[in-house]
C-alpha cells in the first residue's frame, strides 16, 4: 500500500508541475496565489508570473496558461493616404514588438491576450500601428516623409508606444520600407534631386579645374622669375672683371684720359 501511495504522489507531482521555458511566461491564476512571483493587477486580481522556472498547480483551485515572450514581426501598410499637400501616398513598414519584461507589463499582456493566438495578437497590434501611421502622414509633406524616413518612423513609434503599452507590448524597432505614389510625384522629386546633384557636381568640377589652371600659371610664373634671376646672377661676375681690366689699363695712361674713360664707362 505504501508503495502505491508513493507512486500516486509521484504521478500527482509530475502531472501538476508546470515549467516555463526561457522564451515564455507561466501564468497561474485562481485561489491561494502567494509567494515572490505573485502580482496583483489594477483590478485587485492576484496572479503568479513565472519565467524560466516552474510551479505546482493545485487542481480545481488554480489554472495555468503560457504566454510567449518571443519578438513579433509585423508588416504594416496603408492605403493611399493624403499628405498635408493633398498628395496621396502609400507607406509600407516593418515593426518588431515584444511583451515587456516587467511584471506589470506581463500581467497586462496576459489580461489582454490569454486565449488568443499569435495571429489575433498581431492583428490587434497592426490596427493600432496603421491607425497612427495614417494620422501622422496627414500632418507631413511628401518631402518630409520621403527625405526624413527615420524621423517619420520615430514619430510614429513615439505616438503608438503609449497605446501598445496598454496591451503590455513594447516596440523594439520600426522601419519604413517603401514610400510610393500612383501619380508620379515621387518620380518627379527624385529626378529633381538627381538633377541638383549633377549640377553641384558640374560646378565643383569646374571650380577644381579653374583652381588647377591658376596654380599651374602661378608655378610657371615662379619658374620664369627664378630663371631670370639665375641668368642675371651669372652675368654679374663677367661684368665686374671687365670693369677691373679697363680700370687697370687706363691707370697707365694720363690722369685726364683715365678720367674721360671712366666717365664714358659709367654712362
Amino acid at each position: 500500500i505504501a508503495a502505491i501511495v508513493l507512486i500516486l504522489i509521484f504521478i500527482f507531482l509530475a502531472t501538476h508541475r508546470k515549467t516555463a521555458l526561457p522564451n515564455e511566461v507561466l501564468i497561474i491564476s485562481g485561489a491561494m496565489i502567494s509567494g515572490k512571483h505573485s502580482f496583483r493587477d489594477v483590478n485587485g486580481n492576484r496572479v503568479k508570473l513565472i519565467t524560466n522556472g516552474g510551479s505546482f498547480i493545485l487542481p480545481i483551485l488554480q489554472r495555468w496558461d503560457v504566454l510567449s515572450l518571443n519578438t513579433r514581426t509585423i508588416e504594416v501598410a496603408t492605403p493611399e493616404v493624403y499628405t498635408q499637400q493633398g498628395v496621396p501616398i502609400i507607406v509600407n513598414g516593418t515593426v518588431i514588438l515584444k511583451i515587456g519584461s516587467s511584471q506589470e507589463e506581463v500581467a497586462t499582456a496576459a489580461e489582454q491576450f490569454l486565449g488568443k493566438n499569435d495571429e489575433q495578437i498581431n492583428s490587434e497590434a497592426t490596427e493600432i500601428l496603421e491607425g497612427h501611421l495614417r494620422a501622422i502622414l496627414g500632418t507631413l509633406t511628401v518631402e518630409d516623409t520621403y527625405q526624413n524616413r527615420d524621423a517619420f518612423a520615430e514619430k510614429v513609434q513615439d505616438v503608438a508606444s503609449s497605446d501598445l503599452a496598454k496591451m503590455g507590448l513594447q516596440i523594439i524597432s520600426f522601419t519604413i520600407k517603401d514610400i510610393a505614389d500612383k501619380n508620379g510625384y515621387l518620380d518627379s522629386l527624385r529626378k529633381k534631386q538627381i538633377a541638383e546633384v549633377k549640377k553641384n557636381a558640374a560646378v565643383a568640377e569646374a571650380a577644381a579645374s579653374r583652381d588647377t589652371r591658376i596654380q599651374q600659371a602661378q608655378a610657371d610664373q615662379e619658374a620664369k622669375q627664378q630663371e631670370i634671376e639665375r641668368q642675371t646672377q651669372g652675368l654679374m661676375p663677367n661684368a665686374n672683371s671687365k670693369s677691373k681690366w679697363l680700370i687697370s689699363r687706363n691707370s697707365k695712361k694720363s690722369p685726364k684720359r683715365r678720367q674721360i674713360r671712366l666717365l664714358l664707362l659709367s654712362k
